[in-house]
C-alpha cells in the first residue's frame, strides 16, 4: 500500500487554499485546521456536543431527523479505528448515511493509480460531506481545494473534514480533547497540561497545542515531555508562546507530573520512523504504568488518543489504570462522536 500511497502527488491546491475562519458559522465550511476556530466557535461547538451527548442518552429520537437524507463519504488513506468509527456512528446517530469504498481505499480505484484530487471529487460527487485521512501533510487542503472547484462545476456543494494528515494536524482530535479536558476539569484557566512522549510526529500533540493556545485559558501552562529526538517541532512551540503560554520542555516527567492537572500520554509512532532502528532505539522511553500513575494528584486525568502499545505497560498494567477513575480515555475516545456529531450538524446546516 506504501508504494500506492507514495505516487499520490498532491497539486497546487494545497497551497492555493486558505482555511476560511468559522466565525460564528460551521455551514458549508471545511474543516482543516484548528487555527478556523476563535474562543466563541469552541464555546459553542462544545455546547452543541454536550446537548447532543444528552440528547441521544436520553433517547431523543429527534436527533435522527438532524441529518436525515444527508450522506457522508469516507476515504481513509491509513488506519484507523477510532475517528474512522466515530465519525460513521456520528453520522448515523444524526439520521444521515454513509458511504465508502467496499473493503477501504485499498480496494478502489488508488490502486489503478488514481491521484488524491480525483478520489476526493468522486466521494463529492456523491456526498454531502467527506471525511479524509491521508499520510501527506496538507493533503486535506488539497481536497478542500478541489472540492470548490468541483462545486463550481456540479453547482452542487460538499465540505472535507480532517481525519488526519500525516505528521501536520488532527483537528478533530484536538476539538474532542479540549472538550474532554473542559469536560472533567471545568475550565482550561490556571491548568498545567502536560504532553508526554512522541511529540515531534504526533499530530494529536500539535494540534491540542495549537488549540489550548486559540482557547485563550488564563495562566495556562503546557508541559512538553519527550526524548531529546522526539522534541515538539519549533514552530509548534513559537505558534503557542506568541499566545500567552506558558511551555517547558523536559524530558524528565518526575519533576511534572506531581502538578500536573492533564496528562496527555502518546505512543512512538513506529510507522512515523523510515528506519525501525531509531523508532527500536526511543520506543520504550516512556511507559505509563501503575506505579508512575502513582506520582501524579488523586485530581489529575489522564488522557490518550490511542491505539495504545507497550507505552502504558503490560495488559495487566493496562487493566489496573483502566480502572483508576483519573483514566478518563474512554470517555475522551465516546466524546469524539458527540464532538464529531456537533461538527457534521454544523457543516451541514442541521438545526432543530
Amino acid at each position: 500500500m506504501s508504494t500506492v500511497l507514495d505516487s499520490l502527488g498532491m497539486s497546487t491546491g494545497s497551497s492555493a487554499f486558505t482555511p476560511p475562519p468559522i466565525d460564528g458559522n460551521l455551514t458549508g465550511k471545511h474543516i482543516v485546521s484548528v487555527e478556523q476556530f476563535a474562543r466563541p466557535d469552541l464555546d459553542e461547538l462544545m455546547r452543541v456536543a454536550s446537548d447532543l451527548r444528552g440528547r441521544v442518552r436520553n433517547g431523543d429520537q429527534s436527533v435522527l431527523k438532524l441529518c436525515r437524507r444527508r450522506i457522508m463519504a469516507t476515504l481513509f488513506f491509513e488506519a484507523s479505528t477510532r475517528t474512522d468509527m466515530s465519525f460513521q456512528a456520528a453520522m448515523l446517530r444524526l439520521g444521515g448515511e454513509v458511504v465508502a469504498t467496499a473493503g477501504g481505499v485499498q480496494f478502489s480505484s488508488v490502486y489503478k493509480g488514481e491521484n488524491l484530487a480525483d478520489s476526493v471529487r468522486a466521494a463529492g460527487s456523491y456526498a454531502d460531506v467527506v471525511v479524509l485521512r491521508h499520510p501527506q501533510v496538507r493533503s486535506s487542503w488539497e481536497a478542500a481545494y478541489q472540492l470548490d472547484q468541483l462545486t463550481t462545476r456540479l453547482g452542487t456543494r460538499s465540505v472535507v473534514i480532517s481525519g488526519g494528515d500525516g505528521i501536520g494536524e488532527h483537528p478533530t482530535q484536538a476539538l474532542l480533547d479540549l472538550f474532554t479536558i473542559i469536560d472533567f476539569k471545568g475550565t482550561a484557566d490556571g491548568k498545567t497540561v502536560t504532553l508526554v512522549g512522541d511529540l515531534a510526529h504526533g499530530r494529536t500533540v500539535h494540534s491540542l497545542a495549537k488549540l489550548l493556545a486559540l482557547y485563550g485559558a488564563q495562566d495556562l501552562r503546557l508541559v512538553l515531555v519527550s526524548p531529546e529526538t522526539l522534541r515538539t517541532p519549533q514552530g509548534v512551540i513559537d505558534y503557542v508562546t506568541s499566545r500567552g503560554v506558558e511551555v517547558q520542555e523536559t524530558s524528565s516527567l518526575d519533576e511534572v507530573i506531581g502538578r500536573s492537572d492533564v496528562i496527555y500520554w502518546t505512543r512512538v509512532q513506529e510507522e512515523r520512523f523510515e528506519d525501525k532502528a531509531d523508532y527500536q532505539a526511543i520506543a520504550g522511553d516512556f511507559v505509563m504504568t501503575p506505579d508512575v500513575l502513582a506520582g501524579a494528584r488523586g485530581d489529575t486525568i489522564l488522557m490518550h488518543p490511542l491505539p495504545r502499545k507497550h507505552e502504558m505497560g503490560t495488559e495487566a498494567d493496562h487493566a489496573l489504570l483502566d480502572n483508576d477513575p483519573r483514566s478518563v480515555y474512554f470517555h475522551q475516545m465516546q466524546n469524539g462522536m458527540y464532538m464529531r456529531m456537533a461538527l457534521l450538524a454544523g457543516v451541514l446546516g442541521a438545526h432543530d
